[in-house]
């Protein structure tokens, strides 16, 4: 998958203008509606609450929103820039508080209902999260941060059917937002639609050159596709693009470890640890690099921390039983053998045969 941004509400204020304020107000009167009128000022200082939130400048945003309550209690404009303030901060349980103070106030303000959509996705709580993006969805159908998000949301159960559909829906809305389609067409590719997926990853980096996640997932095309030198220029461009991208790094020393590049793999691979000590798949490909340059102690180490992160890894299971074997420890071969055996996965099934006669001479 692509890695994606969650995407909130952009704090924009329902009234655009003070003349717009001036001209609600003067209908809710004439109407003899009961409903609060707008404060001119509250609208004033939303509005440079919304200028300073998007220039990163918290404080002076959530001074702003809070003098914008002030003169309207209650009001959910405000109520929902206070919640992005938070959510910015981190700090998810107010920003929840914020955003549900606005719903309780005005239940069809669909931009709160997608931040508050966002709260539960960055808890991982996704049937939530799935239900106030709906929410958001069901007030306003073109609401692109909304259908984004909610892609997200399927993404994380699983719903690859669902999450294509709804991904090129963004796209119809938003043709140009390069994101939507860099996540579509990783999604493709993880689908194991290869020409669809490269049409999408063109028309993102057509649109943004530079995108990480898409110039990443274009990596793992030309690598499945047997093109390791182009996959390397591809992981190398999406890192200079976002030095962080765990996932092309990863990428990147695999494409390695495949054309032989065995030192230059390690070097990357021990970043990656040195970053994310808990990446199974990065401490498996050390251990499969170290085992084939006879660096068995190095190699047994970083296979064994791959199978305690990640009990059920067939591979590593498969790789350490090989070593085991090698080093005379039959018994030890033979418990990971079994393991291994427990679960073949689709690409190492042409192992299961060499395996069970092994099992079957030990007996």
């Amino acid at each position: 998958m692509a890695k994606s941004r969650i995407r909130h509400g952009r704090c924009r204020p329902k009234l655009a203008s003070l003349l717009n304020v001036l001209l609600w107000w003067g209908l809710l009167i004439s109407a003899g509606c009961g409903r609060i009128p707008v404060n001119p000022r509250a609208v004033v200082h939303q509005r440079r609450g919304a200028q300073h939130l998007a220039e990163d400048r918290l404080d002076r945003a959530q001074a702003e929103f809070s003098l914008a309550l002030e003169y309207n209690p209650g009001n959910p404009e405000a109520e929902n820039g206070l919640g992005l303030v938070s959510l910015r901060r981190g700090n998810y349980r107010r920003a929840a508080a914020h955003f549900a103070r606005a719903l309780n106030t005005d239940d069809d303000f669909a931009e709160a209902h997608n931040n508050l959509g966002v709260v539960f996705l960055s808890r991982s709580d996704f049937r939530r999260a799935r239900a106030e993006l709906a929410a958001a969805l069901a007030i306003d159908p073109g609401y692109v941060n909304a259908r984004y998000n909610l892609v997200l949301v399927q993404l994380q159960l699983g719903e690859l059917d669902e999450a294509v559909a709804q991904l090129r829906k963004v796209v119809a809305l938003a043709p140009r937002m390069a994101e939507a389609h860099a996540e579509l067409g990783c999604l493709l590719l993880t689908m194991g639609r290869r020409a669809a997926s490269g049409r999408r990853l063109r028309r993102a980096l057509a649109i943004e050159p530079r995108l990480a996640a898409a110039l990443r997932c274009e990596g793992n095309l030309l690598r499945q596709g047997g093109d390791l030198e182009g996959s390397v220029a591809a992981y190398r461009a999406a890192l200079a693009a976002d030095p962080g991208d765990g996932e092309a790094l990863y990428g990147l020393s695999l494409a390695l470890c495949l054309a032989r590049r065995e030192h230059e793999a390690i070097m990357r691979l021990e970043t990656l640890i040195r970053r994310s000590p808990r990446c199974a798949e990065a401490h498996f490909v050390l251990g499969f690099i170290t085992r084939r340059l006879g660096q068995q102690e190095r190699s047994r180490s970083h296979l064994l921390a791959a199978i305690r992160l990640r009990e059920d890894y067939p591979a590593a299971h498969l790789c350490l039983a090989d070593l085991l074997r090698d080093r005379g420890e039959r018994r030890g071969a033979r418990e990971h053998y079994a393991r291994f055996l427990a679960r073949v996965p689709a690409a190492l099934r042409g192992e299961r045969e060499r395996v069970a006669r092994w099992l079957a001479e030990e007996r």
